[in-house]
């Protein structure tokens, strides 16, 4: 028997864009209440390790679906990446990707943009997803109409609206300068953008906006903790909460942090609109894991409702991995991958940070020891 009073039973979380690492990492992440993961990129030998040693009891983490990277032979490549020199190996990248038994297919950055539609259309033939950053010289519309089902990154959404020159360096750091510099004048309700949510939404496109990365990129100065890590910064190790005092990315040509905020400001609004036009929202943090209840009070931000927002990081990246049939939802006949929370989170999202209790695989994991385990000192603020 246990007590849930002034507690919240909710569905285990999802991270959509978790770069599943060390083991100490998933063990983290049960910690702050994620049952699933999806990574948009990990080694083929990493995977197989995971999902082995998972499957045998001999690993402690979330249940997940994994991407490999494919990315053109360039020395601007993706680190981890199959590298390709045409679109022949592109194609025979995504048959070892469904050789190994993983989820999807993530392109990256320096692809040739004439090789995504005979790759993705071999991953929608084998059942992969396709998904990943825009490479240079596509914006995100080209990279949807040549097959894919996801995009990653708002920064790459907002290519929609940036000038040809940023779009054609995609590979390079005009990735994140460009969005910084022209993000804050782009008009989110211009009949351009406006016919880009259409169709997207027509498209039935799912976008991982992954915000948290942004934020403490475009909106710190180093004189505070960003607000997805100060929660945890009394109860992070000293090494981990150090890091997390850097100020965001260096000012260039004339800008300032305000203009960097303001470009900030409409990355969010984008969110926004993209949720209006009936675009699936996926959360995601590229992160530690802990950013993930700030990214949805960020989607909380742009508009969506509390229930809207927790459904990014539930039933949505359920349904988008095929597991909504045993998870994502609270139903009878699924699996019990819940999570108990202290507080009331359809009143306050924050109270998704304070983990009481863990159910997984059909183990009752305690929330302090996780935490304890995985180098959390303590609850978080």
């Amino acid at each position: 028997m246990i007590d849930g009073r002034g507690k919240t039973l909710l569905p285990g979380l999802w991270d959509s864009h978790q770069h599943v690492g060390d083991d100490w990492n998933l063990l983290q992440n049960l910690a702050t209440g994620m049952t699933n993961y999806r990574s948009p990129g990990s080694m083929i030998d990493e995977a197989h390790s995971i999902y082995t040693r998972r499957a045998a009891g001999d690993l402690l983490a979330p249940d997940g679906k994994i991407s490999v990277i494919i990315d053109r032979k360039d020395p601007l490549a993706a680190q981890g990446a199959l590298t390709v020199s045409s679109a022949k190996e592109a194609v025979a990248g995504v048959d070892q990707i469904k050789a190994a038994g993983l989820w999807g297919v993530k392109f990256y950055t320096s692809m040739d943009p004439a090789w995504i539609a005979p790759a993705a259309a071999e991953a929608h033939r084998l059942g992969l997803h396709v998904h990943g950053h825009v490479p240079a010289g596509m914006r995100p519309l080209d990279a949807v109409r040549a097959g894919y089902d996801e995009v990653t990154h708002i920064n790459f959404i907002m290519m929609q609206a940036m000038p040809q020159e940023v779009v054609d360096k995609a590979n390079t750091a005009a990735r994140l300068e460009g969005p910084a510099k022209y993000g804050k004048d782009v008009d989110l309700d211009s009949p351009a953008m406006k016919a880009f949510y259409a169709e997207l939404a027509k498209r039935n496109t799912i976008i991982d906006p992954t915000l948290t990365v942004w934020e403490p990129l475009l909106t710190s100065d180093g004189k505070a903790i960003s607000p997805e890590y100060a929660p945890f910064v009394d109860i992070a190790p000293p090494a981990v909460a150090r890091g997390w005092k850097i100020a965001g990315y260096p000012l260039f040509g004339g800008l300032t942090r305000d203009d960097f905020r303001k470009s900030f400001d409409k990355m969010v609004g984008l969110v926004g609109r993209l949720h209006q036009a009936g675009v699936r929202i996926v959360a995601g943090t590229d992160g530690y894991g802990l950013e993930l209840v700030r990214e949805l009070e960020l989607y909380q931000s742009a508009g969506l409702s509390n229930a809207e927002a927790l459904q990014t990081a539930t039933i949505v990246p359920a349904r988008m991995t095929g597991m909504d049939d045993r998870t994502g939802s609270i139903t009878s006949g699924k699996t019990a991958d819940v999570i108990l929370v202290n507080g009331d989170v359809s009143r306050n999202l924050a109270n998704l940070r304070y983990v009481d209790t863990v159910f997984l695989d059909g183990y009752r994991l305690n929330g302090a020891a996780l935490r304890q385990a995985s180098g959390l000192s303590g609850m978080p603020k």
